[in-house]
């Protein structure tokens, strides 16, 4: 019986504990965390109000949204015309935005 308890304990305390220390954070200095070139929250917010990159994300959305409707006709024998352009136009968004925001 106490062996049990002391067993649920080691068990809960590896619950919080593992999971804690593998977090991305310096303990010694914990405003410095390491996570790529990511550019501070302002610049990425100014280039979030750039009108071009959120049409271009409406697109992106709009396109990916179609293409489970696309796939079921490939599924069924089905090649329409516009889901290779498609599939290119997806691309071609989602590179731009990727580079956009990670500049």
């Amino acid at each position: 019986m106490r062996s049990a308890a002391f067993l649920s304990f080691l068990l809960g305390l590896s619950l919080v504990v593992l999971p804690a220390r593998t977090q991305d954070v310096n303990l010694r200095h914990p405003g410095e965390i390491h996570s790529g070139q990511v550019s501070s929250p302002e610049a990425m917010k100014a280039r979030m109000n750039n009108i071009q990159l959120q049409a271009d994300a409406k697109e992106l959305a709009e396109l990916c949204a179609s293409m489970p409707a696309e796939m079921d006709g490939v599924r069924h024998g089905l090649l329409p015309q516009d889901v290779l352009e498609k599939l290119k136009r997806l691309e071609k968004l989602s590179k731009h935005l990727r580079v956009e925001l990670t500049q």
